[in-house]
């Protein structure tokens, strides 16, 4: 076997585990073993991936996929109108692209997966790369939805009815709905679908992320554990692999076809990584005049128009008109042109403005952070000229015991307003400068001696613009941050319970607020419910009966119910399908002081009442009156495959049903679906677990040569791997695996040689 430029001889080991290690004699050609890894086991993954990035889906996968295409070509996801610079990472980036692409060179016969679908391997270049973090910064968190969402409702409805759903909202967000009044009344839904198009049901990225520095750990060296929340899916989102040059290692997790750790460790840092619900999109209200013309800044500047040729498996190729303003492509328009009936208010558009739309990013930005020295040295390198084309939180510690967090993304340093609700397109002062390296570097060395992240509002009130309007409910947060403060030192032990801790925060303040309501009830089977909730330790437990009450109610949407008794404005259908970040919806903010909601606390009684009650009706269906055989893990359960396993060469690809416990606000992350107790039929499970954590590690940088792992399922990815599923069990269990960098202490599986 030979990966081509190689410059010396490159050994692959597979240990027992499912991880290949890379021995290299330099830093160059262990990214080209890095890269032939990637091409062995996982090519289609990363062909699908770089189509996507590329807006090819639709040629690749069919017509189905066109919508998706074209918004991202209108917001120049892949990169192809702004161009690639260069990088001093590009050494990396071609190193690696020489792995992958021998593997596609030395094909014998072409891949079952790509004969599956009719496509044929192709040869990956800088430009690929490039795209795919581009597309990974554009689909993680597309805040605008919420924006036109909560727009829309303030402006029919009144802005008090919403002002407390809002995690940041200023009176200049007051005055600017005020004046998008007019046109925020009859802003269509139609647009929603651009931003999901292809989503058979949401999915939104989550983890947890945390670190302490030397003084809070008993090894006198900072700590580091990490979870990110992905899919679970066979093959694995993430692929894990360590590498080794002379005096250099690194072990990590990287999207196959990258050559970016986007979690990884060395021998002098280790970083963890979360989506950062970082809100990088603005959405305009435009003043349009006839003649293709739209008002700004007291001018009338003419409508840009570009046509993409949008290739469809299959079809002929699709002529796509798409018109600009200077902030970005007007919706409506878009989506007529993709046979949507979208209609504008009177005189208005809407147009969407995407932070690195305009930007160009290179393909080696990213692949030069293993070569970090110290904490800040890695910052250094997360950034390219201010730019970072990612939405994540970032913390990494080194041996010098230092702690940096970075917001790793490039965004609009907004001025004024938050950023929450729609601006108006003609006004100059709501276009932006953009954030810089400094104003995102924000952690060093804290006060606390540790730093955490978990999806939620790192910043508050600090910083100089807000940077997450949309996060998820801080529950895991608070949960790290009680844990952190539990005690004055911690060891790696401490962290795998953490990682594996089932205290809903969530569940606690909900029923604190929402108990005392309905504890009045007449309803037996309310009184009940009531009586288990109240007696709840919130510890989500696949036993527990009260898990099983409270997340099928949380399920049912009272809140939306509720709001849709009191306005009767079947818009609010949208919440959360198509608007997951506004969840400010519940108890507490409804009856804030100065809420109008206050006067309609009676309805809101009768329709929490009667969604526990078909809650329990539910219950009883499924598992009789005897309430003591109602256990969360009888619904609620782990259950994955790969996406062809109903074909034959794939069929083995899966894992079996397994009970769970969890939600998607524990530590122990478990994000389900499913019609729920009592309307599931045949195989169906009630609630299928489908969102978890990908791994588990912690690294103790005292011991900077072992990571404690383990992958939810397994690295493997090819059809013939032994490697799919064979970490499933210990992820099940909470066991960890201990992955070791030195070579003499590895089990061997497997060695695959390269003169």
């Amino acid at each position: 076997m030979k990966i081509k430029n190689a410059e010396s001889q490159i050994e692959i080991v597979w240990d027992t585990s499912g991880i290949p290690h890379v021995f290299a004699k330099n830093i160059a050609d262990a990214y080209r073993g890095m890269g032939y890894v990637s091409g062995k086991e996982r090519l289609w993954q990363t062909h699908q991936s770089t189509a996507y990035a590329n807006c090819e889906a639709a040629a690749l996968l069919g017509e189905k996929f066109l919508a998706q295409d074209a918004i991202q070509r209108a917001c120049n996801v892949h990169g192809k109108r702004t161009g690639l610079p260069a990088s001093p990472g590009d050494w990396i980036v071609d190193a690696y692209l020489d792995g992958i692409n021998s593997t596609v060179e030395q094909l014998d016969e072409v891949p079952p997966e790509f004969e599956n679908a009719g496509a044929t391997p192709r040869i990956f270049t800088r430009e690929d790369v490039a795209a795919r973090y581009r597309f990974t910064s554009w689909f993680q968190h597309k805040s605008w939805t919420e924006k036109l969402t909560i727009g829309r409702l303030m402006a029919t409805h009144g802005i008090d009815y919403f002002r407390n759903n809002l995690l940041h909202f200023s009176t200049d967000d007051e005055r600017v709905v005020g004046e998008l009044a007019p046109a925020l009344k009859d802003i269509s839904t139609i647009p929603f679908a651009l931003a999901y198009p292809e989503a058979a049901h949401l999915v939104t990225s989550g983890s947890n992320n945390w670190a302490v520095q030397g003084r809070l750990s008993k090894s006198g060296k900072p700590i580091i554990a990490t979870d990110p929340h992905q899919p679970h899916t066979i093959p694995n989102t993430f692929l894990y692999i360590h590498l080794h040059a002379p005096g250099w290692d690194v072990f990590g997790a990287a999207f196959p076809g990258v050559p970016y750790f986007m979690m990884g460790t060395t021998r002098d840092v280790s970083w963890g990584l979360t989506t950062g619900f970082i809100d990088s999109y603005d959405v305009y209200i435009e003043k349009l005049e006839s003649g293709n013309k739209y008002l700004y800044d007291g001018h009338r500047n003419l409508l840009t128009e570009r046509t993409e040729t949008i290739p469809i498996k299959n079809l002929s190729d699709r002529n796509i008109s798409i018109r600009y303003t200077g902030h970005g492509p007007l919706l409506e328009d878009l989506c007529r042109e993709l046979g949507m009936d979208a209609k504008k208010p009177q005189g208005y558009g809407t147009s969407l403005h995407w932070a690195l739309a305009d930007v160009p990013t290179s393909a080696g930005a990213l692949a030069e952070l293993p070569l970090a020295k110290s904490s800040e040295e890695f910052g250094e390198k997360l950034f390219e000229n201010d730019v970072c084309p990612l939405v994540n939180n970032i913390i990494c510690v080194d041996q010098g015991d230092n702690l940096h967090r970075f917001i790793a993304t490039t965004m609009e340093a907004r001025t004024s307003v938050t950023g929450s609700v729609p601006l108006p397109g003609w006004d100059s002062r709501y276009t932006f400068k953009r954030s810089t390296k400094d104003e995102l570097t924000v952690e060093v060395n804290p006060s606390s001696g540790y730093s955490l992240t978990a999806n939620n509002d790192t910043m508050g009130e600090k910083g100089p613009y807000y940077i997450h309007n949309f996060p998820t409910h801080s529950a895991r947060a608070d949960r790290i941050s009680q844990i952190l403060n539990s005690k004055e030192k911690f060891e790696v032990t401490d962290f795998k319970e953490a990682q594996l801790d089932l205290k809903d925060l969530r569940a606690e303040a909900v029923l604190s607020d929402l108990l005392p309501l309905i504890e009045e009830s007449n309803e037996p089977k309310v009184k009940k419910a009531v009586s288990i909730l109240s007696d709840w330790d919130y510890v989500a437990s696949s036993d527990s009966t009260a898990a099983c009450i409270f997340y099928p109610f949380m399920d049912q949407m009272w809140s939306r119910k509720f709001m849709r008794k009191v306005l009767s404005d079947d818009f609010l259908r949208v919440i959360p399908g198509a608007a997951p970040g506004l969840n400010r919806f519940d108890v507490k903010h409804f009856l804030h002081p100065d809420s109008p909601w206050n006067t309609h606390k009676k309805e809101m009684v009768l329709v929490i009442t009667e969604c526990l009650r078909q809650v329990m009706d539910s219950l009883e269906s499924e598992f009789g009156k005897n309430m003591s055989e109602w256990e969360w893990g009888k619904i609620h359960q782990v259950q994955f495959s790969h996406r062809l396993a109903k074909k034959g060469t794939w069929a083995h690809m899966k894992v079996e049903a397994q009970r769970s416990g969890g939600s998607p606000t524990t530590l122990a992350m478990a994000m389900h679906l499913g019609p729920g107790p009592g309307r599931a039929e045949g195989e169906q499970l009630p609630y299928r677990v489908f969102h978890g954590p990908a791994f588990r590690w912690i690294v103790d940088m005292a011991d900077p040569y072992h990571v404690h792992f383990v992958i939810a399922g397994g690295n493997g990815g090819s059809p013939t791997s032994k490697f799919a599923t064979n970490q499933f069990q210990s992820w099940m269990d909470g066991e960890y695996l201990k992955v070791s960098f030195i070579r003499e202490e590895l089990e061997v599986d497997e060695t695959w040689q390269f003169d």
